[in-house]
């Protein structure tokens, strides 16, 4: 993905009210296997509906698995495409290459929850503070590595804003500035991260993924 969810972190909770009009209910038959599914084999969804998302040819699509840790809630698959456009970036000599710009969603970060818990993280002001001090007593951790996360943590707070979604999942929770969607439904949470030309356009296309995912997208399952 292009951007990195961080386990936890301070919040300020922007409003209670979603914005879009966009809604999307849990189905009955949702489970957490579906999730999973999809960390483990990427290529098992529909590149026919991811898009119709994207707004492209399905041919067009790339999938990638973008973490392959035995723990599957720590892994990520992003679905990416060609927007048209070129970016310059710098090499190490500093020469300036121009390359052809992707658009992206992501999904990952597939987790067995409370909804209490789910809640708390986005809600709670005093959440960040009981992990950073779990992170620091953990003597299982690195001590350097324990004080770098921490420190991350602490920074991180101070621009992390989430807007709660109203009609979207069970608990939704839109966060800035990195434009991503997190979701709780049925036990289980999981995010939807997106690299697209604005926030309204990301917050729009995060939804349709997320009722996608709801729709048992995978292809043995048609």
């Amino acid at each position: 993905m292009r951007k990195t969810i961080p386990a936890v972190a301070f919040v300020l909770l922007l409003s209670a009210c979603n914005q879009s009009k966009q809604s999307v209910a849990v189905p009955e038959a949702f489970e957490a296997r579906l999730l999973t599914a999809i960390m483990k084999d990427p290529e098992s969804v529909s590149k026919e509906t991811l898009a119709k998302i994207a707004g492209t040819d399905a041919l067009n699509i790339k999938i990638y698995n973008e973490n392959f840790s035995t723990d599957v809630s720590q892994r990520t698959v992003l679905f990416s495409w060609l927007n048209g456009e070129k970016q310059i970036i710098k090499t190490a000599s500093g020469k300036e290459l121009s390359i052809n710009a992707y658009n992206s969603l992501g999904l990952g970060f597939v987790q067995k929850t409370s909804k209490e818990d789910f809640r708390n993280k986005f809600e709670s002001r005093t959440f960040v503070q009981q992990e950073i001090n779990r992170i620091t007593k953990d003597e299982t951790i690195d001590a350097d590595l324990a004080i770098a996360e921490a420190k991350y943590l602490a920074q991180n707070a101070k621009m992390q804003q989430f807007e709660k979604l109203e009609n979207v999942g069970e608990l939704a929770y839109w966060e800035t500035p990195i434009n991503a969607l997190h979701i709780f439904a049925n036990g289980v949470s999981f995010t939807v991260t997106t690299n697209l030309e604005n926030e309204k356009s990301g917050k729009e296309k995060a939804i349709e993924l997320v009722q996608f995912v709801f729709s048992n997208p995978l292809k043995s399952s048609k």
